[in-house]
């Protein structure tokens, strides 16, 4: 009986939603610790930041267009 080799175990990767936590922490604690100083790092977390709270700010008002466009629409 030939001797049985064992093969090199190949780690599942990691959860989609660990590693953006993982980012998400490491960001934070880059910028708590220098400061938003302009580098890489703190760009990306401005640009994360951003989205994130883009649920957050208020809704543009409508223009006088989009107000009336509904009634014109009824109207025609």
């Amino acid at each position: 009986m030939a001797p049985q080799t064992e093969l090199p175990r190949i780690p599942e990767p990691a959860h989609e939603a660990d590693v953006m936590r993982e980012q998400l922490e490491y960001l934070i604690e880059h910028v708590t610790a220098a400061g938003q100083c302009g580098c890489a790092e703190c760009q990306r977390y401005l640009r994360a930041r951003a989205i994130l709270l883009e649920i957050f700010e208020k809704p543009p008002r409508p223009t006088k267009v989009q107000e009336i466009a509904p009634r014109l629409a009824l109207a025609a």
